[in-house]
C-alpha cells in the first residue's frame, strides 16, 4: 500500500468550457461580481496628512478673503470723504410721519436740523465719532415711489405707528420689497406712543411690533426704537430715554455693513448728488451727473441707462473740482471710452422686406387658378341670389346646388326615407360589440366547420325571405328629408336658451368655461378659424417654432446660447480692470440726453444712473414668471392680455402690453396654453418685445389708477432667459350639446350650422368634459346636426368640444414710462 493519503474529487462532474464572448454582458458581470464593489484603496498617514494640510491651506485663504473684503466695506464707508450710507426711512402707517423721524433723530442726538429735512430731499447726517456720514432719504407712501428709494438704499428703516396698525399700503410695500430684494433691516421706529391707550400697554405695544418685524424680515433683530420722550415715562418706568435710544441707533448703524443683491452689485450706479446739463443741440446736450461710484467700477465703455428715457452712451468720466484755499483744482480725466469697445445703441434689427424666400407658383399651379376661378363664375350665374361667398364651391357639386348624396339603405318594410336616415348603420353597431363578437369567435369558428356541408345542400329561401322583410330606401338628399320636419322658429328659442344658460362676466367665464366659444352663425366656422389648426396631442404633437412668423421677429436678437453667453460676461466683468474704483466721487458725462430729462428730476426723488451689461439694451421676446399679489375682491382690478401695465424689472421703468401663457412644463414641442387673463392665484408667463436682462431681476407690475393717483401693484415675478422659440397656443374650443343619443353614436348640434363646415373639420378629433372622446361622422340635414361616434355612450348632461390652436405673439409697443409726465421718447421700441 502506498503511503500517500487518499482524497476525493471536489465535483463529480466536469465543467465545460465558458462561452467566450467579445463583450461581457450587464447579466454575466452582475453575476461575475456576486454583489461585490471595488473599494477604494486605503490612503497612508502621510497621504492623509496631506489632505488635512491642503483643507486647512483653503480654509486659511478662504478666511484672508473674507476678512480683506470686510476690511474693503469697512474702509468704503470711513472718513470724512467716504461716501454716505442710504438709509431709506419707510412708512408703514398712514399716522406716521418719515420727516418726523429725521428731525427727532437730529434733536436726540444734539445736532442742528436741517431747513430742508421736510421737503423730501436727502438730508445728509455726519457722526463724527464714529467717522460716518449717513443720508437719510424720507419714502412716500406710494408702492411705486418707494421702489426707486428702496434699490438705492443700503438700508432700510421702517416706521410704524403704536395706535394704527400697518394698513393695505403698507403690506403691499412690505410685498413689493420683499421682491425686489431686502436690504439691511435697522430695527424700527415706533411713534405716537404718547396716545396710546394705556402708559402699561406701551411695552407690550413695543414687543408686538419688534414680534411683526421680525416675522416680515427674519434677518433683523427686531428693536424699536423711540426717538422722542414719552411725557410722565423715563427710565424709571422701563422707558429709555430720545437721547440713548438714538445714541443706540447711531452706534447700531456705525457698526453694520450693508448686504448687497447680486442682480443690483453687478451694475454699477451713481446716486446723483447734483446734475448740470450743457445743450449741444435744439432738444439735446451732455448731462453731467455727480455722485459716489457704487455697485461695481463704472467703465465708460458700457451704455447708461436713466430711468424712463432708455439708453445713453458716455463721453468721460472725470474728477470733481476740488476747492483749496484760494484756488480750484480742475477735474481730471479718468477715462474716456475706447471707440473699438465702446457698446453700440443699436437695439433692434432693421428687416428688409426684399429680403425673403420668393416662391412663384408654377403653371399647374396658374392653370388650375384658372379653373376654379371659371367653375365659380359658372355657379355664380347659375345660382343667380342664391349664391353664398361663404360656401365652398370647389368641392362637390351638390354643395352648390344643395342636393344631397344618394345613398341606400336596407331598412324594414313600411320604414320612411325620414326614419331611415336616424338608423344607426350596421357596420357602427358592430363596431360597439366587437368585445362581445371577440368572445364568441370560438364557437361560431367550431360551428363553422360542421355546418358547411348543410349549407351547401340547403335552398335560398332563407335569403329571399330576409328580402321579403327588407326593403331599400334610396335616401336622395337626406339633408332636406332632414329638413322637412326641422322647426327653424323652436330651434332658435332653444339656441337662445342655451347661450343665456352659459352666459357670465367675461373674466367669469373664461374661469369657469375656459377657451370655450360660441360658433358664428353669420359667417362660416371654416373662415372665422382658417388660421387655427386641430393638434392630437397638445403636448407631443409637432409645430415648427419658425412657421409663420410675424415681421417683429425679424427684428429682435436671438442668442445661440443664452447661458453660455451669460457666463462669457460675467466672468469678463470680474475680470476687467478697466473703469473708475468703487467709492470714488466723480462726474459721468453722457451725451445725446434729450433736454426732456431736466424736467423729470425733483429734489423729492432720488436720481440715479445705472451701466448696462454688453447687449443687455438689446430687444428680443423677454419673458417674466409673475404671480398676483393684490388680494381679489370688488376692487381688484381685471387684468387682461394685451392690457397696458407698468413694469419695473431690475432699475428699468417700461409700459408693456404682454401676454400671458401657463406656467407649466412643455411637453416635447414647446407649446404653452395662451391665458386670456391673469387670474388670481396663477403663476402666469409675460411674454412681450422687450431688453435682454442676464440676471434674474426682480419684476414688478403695476396698472394704472382709473380714479387718478399712484399706480396700484398687481404682481410681483421676476425676469426669466428670453424664449423666442416658446410657441403660445391659443385656444379656442367650439362646443355642441347632444340632441339625440344611441348607444355611442349621438346627435351633435350648436357646434355648426352648416355641413361644409361640418366636412371641413371632419378630421378633428372631438372631446367632452366627462373625458369622452370621439370623431364626426356625417352631417345630417343643412343646419348643422352631425352624426358622431364616441368610444363610450354620452350622458345628455355633456357638452362635446372641439379644441382648435393658432399661434399667438405680442405686439410691437414697449415704450419707456416716466413718472407723472406724458413724454414719448425719439428712443422708443416703434418704428
Amino acid at each position: 500500500m502506498s503511503g500517500q493519503a487518499h482524497h476525493h474529487r471536489s465535483s463529480a462532474k466536469s465543467g465545460n468550457k465558458g462561452f467566450k464572448s467579445k463583450h461581457a454582458t450587464k447579466g454575466s458581470i452582475k453575476a461575475q461580481n456576486k454583489g461585490k464593489v471595488n473599494r477604494n484603496k486605503a490612503s497612508s498617514a502621510s497621504t492623509q496628512a496631506q489632505k488635512r494640510a491642503d483643507r486647512r491651506n483653503a480654509s486659511k485663504i478662504e478666511q484672508q478673503k473674507k476678512r480683506a473684503d470686510l476690511m474693503m466695506a469697512t474702509r468704503l464707508f470711513s472718513g470724512p470723504n467716504a461716501p454716505p450710507k442710504v438709509i431709506a426711512i419707510v412708512p408703514l402707517c398712514p399716522d406716521v410721519d418719515a420727516f418726523q423721524v429725521i428731525r427727532d433723530l437730529f434733536e436726540s442726538l444734539d445736532m442742528e436740523v436741517p431747513d430742508n429735512y421736510n421737503t423730501g430731499a436727502p438730508v445728509l447726517m455726519s457722526l463724527a465719532n464714529f467717522k460716518q456720514r449717513l443720508l437719510l432719504i424720507p419714502t412716500p407712501r406710494t408702492v411705486p415711489a418707494i421702489i426707486p428709494h428702496i434699490q438705492t438704499a443700503d438700508f432700510m428703516l421702517p416706521v410704524m405707528s403704536a395706535t394704527i396698525e400697518v394698513d393695505s399700503v403698507g403690506d403691499l410695500a412690505m410685498s413689493a420689497i420683499k421682491s425686489i430684494g431686502v436690504p439691511t433691516i435697522l430695527g424700527g421706529v415706533v411713534q405716537n406712543l404718547q396716545n396710546g391707550p394705556d402708559p402699561k400697554t406701551r411695552d407690550a405695544i413695543r414687543k408686538s411690533l419688534q414680534s411683526f418685524l421680525v416675522a416680515h424680515f427674519p434677518s433683523c433683530d427686531g428693536r424699536i426704537y423711540s426717538l422722542r420722550d414719552v411725557e410722565g415715562l423715563g427710565i424709571k418706568d422701563g422707558m429709555p430715554s430720545a437721547h440713548t435710544e438714538a445714541a443706540a441707533f447711531a452706534r447700531h448703524v456705525s457698526g453694520q455693513i450693508p448686504k448687497g443683491s447680486v442682480w443690483r452689485d453687478r451694475h454699477s450706479y451713481v446716486l446723483s448728488e447734483g446734475v448740470d446739463f450743457v445743450q449741444t443741440g435744439e432738444e439735446e446736450g451732455v448731462l453731467k451727473v455727480t455722485g459716489f461710484v457704487r455697485g461695481t467700477k463704472f467703465d465708460a465703455n458700457r451704455l447708461v441707462y436713466i430711468p424712463g428715457f432708455g439708453e445713453f452712451q458716455v463721453q468721460k468720466i472725470t474728477t470733481v473740482p476740488i476747492e483749496r484755499k484760494d484756488e480750484i483744482i480742475e477735474p481730471a480725466v479718468l477715462q474716456v471710452p475706447n471707440p473699438e469697445l465702446q457698446d453700440s445703441l443699436v437695439a433692434f434689427n432693421t428687416p428688409d422686406p426684399l429680403d425673403a424666400e420668393q416662391t412663384w407658383p408654377t403653371e399647374e399651379e396658374l392653370a388650375d387658378a384658372e379653373a376654379r376661378v371659371a367653375a365659380l363664375q359658372r355657379r355664380r350665374e347659375e345660382l343667380g341670389d342664391d349664391f353664398d361667398e361663404n360656401m365652398d364651391y370647389d368641392g362637390d357639386e351638390s354643395a352648390a346646388t344643395g342636393e344631397g348624396k344618394k345613398k341606400t339603405k336596407k331598412v324594414p318594410k313600411g320604414t320612411s326615407s325620414y326614419q331611415a336616415a336616424w338608423i344607426v348603420d350596421s357596420e357602427d353597431e358592430n363596431d360597439e360589440d366587437d368585445d362581445d363578437d371577440d368572445e364568441d369567435d370560438d364557437e361560431d369558428d367550431e360551428m363553422k366547420d360542421g355546418n358547411d356541408d348543410e349549407k351547401e345542400d340547403e335552398p335560398e329561401d332563407n335569403e329571399n325571405e330576409e328580402d321579403e322583410e327588407y326593403e331599400e330606401v334610396e335616401l336622395e338628399d337626406k339633408q332636406n328629408d332632414f329638413d322637412v320636419d326641422f322647426n327653424a322658429a323652436d330651434d332658435a328659442r332653444q339656441y337662445k336658451s342655451y347661450l343665456e344658460s352659459k352666459k357670465l362676466d367675461a373674466a367669469d367665464e373664461d374661469l369657469k368655461f375656459p377657451d370655450e366659444m360660441d360658433t358664428p352663425r353669420d359667417i362660416a366656422a371654416r373662415l372665422r378659424f382658417s388660421k387655427y389648426r386641430g393638434l392630437k396631442s397638445f403636448r407631443t404633437s409637432p409645430w415648427d417654432p419658425y412657421e409663420n412668423l410675424p415681421i417683429d421677429y425679424a427684428k429682435i436678437f436671438q442668442f445661440e446660447s443664452f447661458k453660455k453667453t451669460k457666463t462669457r460676461i460675467i466672468k469678463d466683468l470680474e475680470e476687467n480692470d478697466e473703469g473708475v474704483d468703487v467709492g470714488r466721487k466723480v462726474i459721468v458725462w453722457i451725451e445725446g440726453v434729450p433736454k426732456k430729462v431736466l424736467e423729470t428730476i425733483s429734489p423729492s426723488k432720488p436720481f440715479v444712473v445705472f451701466t448696462l451689461l454688453p447687449h443687455e439694451n438689446k430687444i428680443t421676446l423677454s419673458t417674466l414668471s409673475v404671480h398676483r399679489v393684490d388680494e381679489p375682491g370688488v376692487n381688484s382690478p381685471v387684468i387682461k392680455s394685451k392690457e397696458p401695465l407698468i413694469l419695473f424689472v431690475g432699475f428699468r421703468r417700461y409700459v408693456i402690453q404682454p401676454i400671458y401663457s401657463a406656467d407649466s412644463r412643455s411637453g416635447s414641442n414647446n407649446v404653452h396654453r395662451f391665458e386670456r387673463y391673469f387670474h388670481h392665484g396663477r403663476n402666469v408667463i409675460a411674454s412681450f418685445y422687450g431688453p435682454i436682462g442676464f440676471e434674474s431681476e426682480p419684476v414688478l407690475l403695476f396698472k394704472e389708477n382709473e380714479k387718478g393717483g399712484a399706480p396700484t401693484l398687481v404682481a410681483t415675478g421676476n425676469l426669466v432667459p428670453p424664449t423666442p422659440q416658446r410657441i403660445i397656443a391659443k385656444r379656442i374650443m367650439l362646443t355642441g350639446h347632444p340632441f339625440k343619443i344611441h348607444k355611442r353614436s349621438a346627435v351633435i348640434r350648436y357646434m355648426f350650422f352648416n355641413p361644409q363646415d361640418i366636412e371641413y373639420f371632419k378630421p378633428v378629433q372631438l372631446t367632452t368634459k366627462l373625458g369622452r372622446i370621439g370623431h364626426i361622422k356625417e352631417s345630417l340635414g343643412t343646419h348643422g346636426y352631425m352624426k358622431c361616434m364616441f368610444d363610450e355612450q354620452l350622458t345628455a348632461s355633456d357638452t362635446v368640444c372641439l379644441s382648435l390652436y393658432k399661434r399667438v405673439f405680442p405686439k410691437w409697443n414697449t415704450r419707456n414710462w416716466v413718472e407723472e409726465f406724458e413724454v414719448k421718447q425719439s428712443n422708443e421700441m416703434t418704428d
